[in-house]
């Protein structure tokens, strides 16, 4: 029962933010459909292909540092904040690095959409394709409830 009360709960959420297509382009329906959501944090910057070692995870060519486990109630919080045009700036481009904590990988089959976080104060998310094909770069509100959920469940875990 509380799996079809989350799945119902994501469902009415999530269909409330169809009008922002346009600041996330091909990768909302894929956002709003997935259905795994996992969390890691990530080093500042990319790795080069040829410089990944086989005994690292990679994640978008980012090194993983830590996977932070998420339940369905947070993978919902999420998902939610990911499509929530609310966390998006899509007039001002900020001028400042592009330095990434965080990723988050939306799953659904075999399809996958990564979505890398730079966070305040130069607020960023950078969505690739697991097949590399397309790429998208945001910028993210100084309020943006993306890197506020992402903050509860590092929290959480930290306390553990």
């Amino acid at each position: 029962m509380p799996k079809l009360l989350m799945c119902l709960l994501s469902v009415v959420l999530l269909g409330n933010k169809s009008c922002n297509s346009g600041a996330l382009g091909d990768f909302v329906n894929l956002l709003k459909t997935s259905d795994k959501v996992e969390l890691f944090v990530v080093e500042a910057f990319p790795t080069a292909a040829q410089e990944q070692t086989l005994d690292a995870t990679y994640v978008a060519d980012y090194k993983v540092s830590e996977f932070i486990p998420t339940d369905p109630a947070e993978a919902t919080a999420l998902t939610f904040a990911a499509v929530d045009v609310k966390n998006f700036d899509l007039i001002n481009v900020k001028n400042c690095p592009f330095m990434a904590k965080y990723a988050l990988r939306f799953s659904k089959g075999k399809d996958r959409v990564t979505m890398v976080i730079s966070p305040t104060a130069c607020g960023k998310a950078r969505m690739i394709f697991a097949s590399g094909a397309k790429e998208r770069n945001v910028e993210l509100t100084p309020e943006n409830s993306l890197e506020a959920a992402i903050q509860k469940i590092v929290s959480k875990q930290v306390i553990k």
